[in-house]
């Protein structure tokens, strides 16, 4: 990069959905973001992300799984604000670099407050990693970091969730002659809770996400992990395992189809409750103009649980106007 190297975008993202059958599930979703970088010398890059969204939790998802589905007449909406700061330290042809990474996440959901409002809460990161270059286009990690998160409502008739997150992970990233890149992370996150009454917990995580691209115009993608998140009402947090594959292929220059498939299970600690998830999907995009996207899908999601109230099973047929400036 070279020095005084800085750039600046303001971007926004809709997404708007009209069910032909069931109005109660449309949704209109808006998301402003801004992301700058500056290099003010060959040594250091900051990189700065900002946003503020007004987004929903579809019925039957998040808080509202299982019976609570019934007392839904819309989705359940969200204002989501974000910010992150990433300092870069380094120079490309050195050996051995730096990062430290800072963000803040407020959650606060605007509507079905009497289901809705154990779930506002603010998400506090910061992570150290330390880079050391094998090859030219290969290096090996080690990170730490720092999760805090604060709930404005405990629970109904629970102690809060209030808490931490203690994590450590090595692991490796690479891109080989432009066909292959990936990462791969393995590491410990050590949940703990501010109330002595709900157990601490130590979970083994993963993450893979490996792009192979045989071709210029064919891409597949592979992601795996493992990892502990927030509860949406059951348990203390979920143990969340997922797998997934996608193939991206481009018939011509203005046509492209997307197959995707994956598999997942959720546990729910200090709760019975375990869930397998699966998605399947299948789309095509065309480009009709420049910034004009024509598009229809396909897709299929299951929620198969040990108790019998939060089996979910969901058939999307859509089509799609993406636009861009």
């Amino acid at each position: 990069m070279e020095k005084d190297a800085s750039a600046m975008a303001l971007t926004y993202a809709g997404d708007f959905a009209n069910y032909w059958d069931n109005s109660a599930d449309n949704y209109a979703d808006h998301t402003f973001s801004l992301n700058a970088y500056a290099s003010p010398t060959d040594l250091f890059t900051f990189y700065f992300d900002a946003s503020a969204g007004k987004l929903h939790d579809n019925r039957g998802e998040g808080s509202s799984k299982g019976t609570n589905f019934a007392s839904r007449r819309e989705p359940d909406e969200y204002d989501i604000d974000n910010v992150s700061l990433l300092l870069d330290i380094g120079r490309d042809s050195a050996r051995m670099g730096v990062e430290i990474e800072l963000s803040r996440t407020d959650i606060d959901y605007t509507n079905n407050r009497i289901e809705t409002q154990f779930r506002d809460r603010d998400e506090s990161f910061v992570a150290g990693r330390v880079y050391v270059k094998a090859t030219g286009k290969t290096r090996f990690f080690a990170e730490v970091s720092s999760e805090e998160f604060e709930y404005e409502t405990p629970p109904l008739l629970q102690d809060s969730l209030d808490g931490d997150e203690q994590g450590f992970a090595v692991g490796v990233t690479w891109d080989a002659t432009g066909k292959t890149t990936g990462t791969i992370k393995v590491g410990s996150e050590d949940k703990d809770f501010d109330v002595a009454s709900r157990r601490s917990d130590d979970t083994f995580v993963w993450d893979v996400d490996v792009t192979w691209s045989p071709r210029t115009y064919s891409h597949v993608f592979l992601s795996g992990s493992s990892e502990a998140l927030e509860t949406n009402g059951t348990g203390a947090f979920i143990e969340a395992t997922n797998f997934s594959v996608s193939w991206v292929h481009g018939w011509s220059d203005r046509m492209r189809s997307n197959v995707a498939f994956s598999v997942g299970e959720n546990s729910y600690e200090g709760d019975p409750r375990n869930d397998d998830l699966s998605n399947f999907s299948v789309g095509f995009d065309y480009d009709w103009q420049r910034w004009v996207t024509i598009g229809a899908s396909v897709s299929r999601n299951d929620r198969d649980s040990n108790q019998s109230q939060f089996d979910y099973d969901r058939n999307i047929f859509s089509v799609s106007l993406d636009m861009s400036l």
